[in-house]
């Protein structure tokens, strides 16, 4: 019977009732899409920082990540690479030579990271060759080929076929220089790798070094759904004395990063819910004021006030239920509009390269943030209509059946 009550009263006035469900669609819609577009940031930098950088998991002598010691290169790498391949769930291996030295063309220098790449596989785990702008993957210079970053090479004042030389010491200690020659440029969201990295072969950087065929690094990419955790441990059954970390461990500052996503997320979604309940509080305690010789006489004739308190909460839920759908269904078809096509924002690339953002911005969503918005908007609607309800049942009957 208070269900159908309810029902009825909030069609009695439909402007006010649609008033109310426009609101609630718009409310759910831009905390949806907004939401999407939040969290469409977060997807982007942290993905293209393991897809084109730091990867799902690396492997290292325990000591080399504390001084970059050239001299602490992973035992029987290849042996290593193979049984990280043959875990479940990873996809893809790759062998690195690392060492910072300088990079000098005829104009300027500047210090440098270079790592030397087991290229086939390096193709498997950081695309490297699809960020090439200019120039081709390890193609067209026959003897120590090098690919940089657009904004390197720009300081560097060099192209594609340049001259630049690479120094850096030896496994002796020694300072050590070798020729190379432009053979790619690349360009990536990435600050380290557009400013700071030279790409060279593995063999090239290895001879110079004179530390033979070994390898200061493993990196490994995982299928989407499985738990890095897994797979570092199935490694550690078979090699204790390295040390495999996740990117979360490698990269701590993209582990915060996507916290303080997170946090921010949770904030817009309090932000768009509290100027919604207060709409709702708005409208509703319009709605009481207008009834009040109405309520007043469903006192009198014997209503207790807990029933009429949860007919004007019921009066409010109805109006949620039909809109939220509404509201998601607009949010998603937004989100999913927008992650297809994707959005331009070169006119600020400039900007966003600085703090290591993609000028171009997919919105996602997970499907579980639909159900998260719809309970919370479902005890938004609740909160809404408690204060509304409680000034209905404050009414004292005689008084309230004298209202005009």
């Amino acid at each position: 019977m208070l269900l159908k009550i309810a029902w009825r009263n909030v069609w009695r006035n439909k402007s006010r009732s649609f008033i109310v469900i426009s609101s609630i669609i718009v409310g759910v819609w831009a905390l949806v899409a907004g939401t999407g577009f939040m969290n469409g940031f977060m997807v982007s930098y942290i993905s293209d920082s393991i897809n084109h950088n730091t990867s799902n998991i690396q492997v290292h002598h325990p000591a080399f990540s504390e001084d970059k010691d050239i001299q602490f290169y992973i035992e029987n790498a290849d042996a290593k690479a193979q049984t990280l391949r043959n875990i479940p769930g990873v996809t893809a291996v790759t062998k690195r030579v690392l060492v910072n030295g300088m990079i000098a063309s005829a104009k300027k220098a500047s210090g440098v990271e270079i790592r030397g790449l087991d290229i086939a596989n390096e193709q498997q785990v950081t695309h490297l060759d699809s960020l090439l702008i200019d120039g081709a993957y390890f193609e067209g210079v026959k003897r120590n080929p090098v690919i940089i970053g657009a904004k390197l090479a720009e300081e560097l004042h060099v192209r594609i076929r340049s001259k630049i030389v690479l120094t850096f010491s030896d496994k002796e200690g020694d300072m050590v220089s070798g020729a190379f020659r432009v053979v790619g440029i690349i360009k990536t969201s990435a600050v380290n790798l557009n400013e700071g990295t030279a790409f060279v072969r593995d063999a090239d950087i290895q001879s110079l070094l004179g530390i033979g065929n070994n390898y200061h690094e493993l990196a490994a990419v995982t299928q989407t759904l499985i738990e890095e955790q897994v797979v570092i441990g199935k490694y550690k059954n078979s090699y204790t004395e390295d040390l495999i970390e996740d990117w979360k461990e490698i990269a701590p500052e993209l582990a915060y990063a996507s916290n303080m996503f997170s946090n921010m997320l949770y904030i817009l979604m309090g932000v768009i819910l509290t100027a919604l309940v207060f709409g709702i509080i708005n409208t509703m305690l319009m709605a009481v004021l207008e009834r009040i010789k109405e309520l007043g006489m469903l006192m009198a004739v014997g209503m207790n006030k807990s029933k009429v308190f949860f007919m004007i909460v019921i009066e409010t839920i109805f109006l949620g239920i039909i809109a939220t759908p509404i509201g998601l269904l607009c949010g998603y078809l937004n989100v999913r509009f927008y992650n297809e096509r994707g959005v331009d924002l070169s006119e600020y690339s400039k900007g966003l390269e600085a703090f290591g953002y993609s000028s171009d911005l997919f919105p996602y969503l997970e499907p579980s943030v639909y159900l998260t918005v719809a309970v919370g908007v479902f005890i938004t609607t609740i909160l809404g209509a408690a204060y509304p309800a409680y000034k209905a049942i404050s009414l004292k009957p005689v008084e309230a059946l004298h209202k005009i």
